[in-house]
């Protein structure tokens, strides 16, 4: 389920289309996909996919530097195990903040996410976000 080919139409979609995704669905009033790179982001993406699959509450959503966002990213991968997904998440390109790392990731969460989401199962991102921060 998580093996999208480079040729995938979801490799197609461009940042534009992205980023009006993630902040209609997400809230995250996002300007740049290197935003994502903190890995808080991806962590609701998934958590959206699977709800209770992330600790959100050990999620920094307000993660500035690299070790910070390394463990967004611990957070992540204990989420894919935990549904047995197996996607390896190249960390150490991701938190560099370059702009076609966190585009092809991106691109892979959007095209997962629309694979496995309930669109007839809301999600309050805004209200999962501040519950986590606030915990």
């Amino acid at each position: 389920m998580a093996n999208f080919g480079i040729m995938e139409g979801a490799y197609f979609i461009g940042r534009g289309e992205l980023l009006t995704w993630v902040n209609e669905v997400f809230k995250f009033g996002m300007t740049r996909v290197e935003e994502c790179a903190t890995g808080a982001p991806y962590c609701q993406f998934f958590d959206a996919c699977h709800p209770g699959s992330i600790a959100l509450h050990k999620v920094n959503f307000n993660a500035r530097q690299s070790y910070e966002f390394v463990q967004n990213y611990k957070e992540l991968q204990l989420g894919f195990d935990r549904v047995n997904l197996k996607k390896g998440i190249d960390v150490e390109k991701l938190i560099k903040a370059k702009f076609q790392d966190n585009l092809e990731f991106l691109q892979w969460f959007k095209r997962y996410y629309d694979s496995v989401h309930d669109p007839n199962v809301p999600y309050d991102a805004v209200g999962r976000r501040e519950a986590a921060i606030a915990a």
